[in-house]
């Protein structure tokens, strides 16, 4: 048996040397954690969807054990100040809600759940 569980599939791991610097590319609900060390997290000054003069905030310094969400889509650039891990946790897209309710009716309604099944409870309420 392993000590730590298998990562989620919507789920990465980065070990980042200290002064390295990586951008990621995520989705809207995005969570970007410090594991150890401490990381720099920017992004980009300008995107051409928004309305000029708008401007995002400044770069979000990271401890470990820290996290920052990504709320839209975007660009992150990740820089460690020192030797950092990261993880970085997105949000399941429009496929994989789908097929997971496709998975919750197909137990509900399957062969081991019939309708008005109570399993040990009527013994235990006569």
């Amino acid at each position: 048996m392993a000590l730590f569980s298998a990562p989620d599939p919507h789920s990465q791991r980065f070990d980042l040397p200290s002064g390295a610097s990586r951008q990621l590319r995520l989705r809207g609900g995005a969570t970007v954690i410090c594991v150890s060390g401490c990381v720099l997290v920017a992004e980009p000054a300008y995107r051409s969807e928004l309305p000029p003069g708008t401007y995002l905030p400044p770069p979000t310094r990271l401890h470990a054990g820290e996290s920052f969400f990504l709320p839209e889509r975007g660009t992150l650039t990740v820089t460690a100040l020192g030797k950092a891990q990261l993880i970085c946790l997105e949000a399941p897209g429009a496929k994989a809600w789908i097929l997971a309710f496709a998975r919750c009716l197909r137990r509900l309604v399957g062969k081991n759940n019939p309708p008005n099944c109570l399993g040990a409870l009527h013994n235990i309420s006569k």
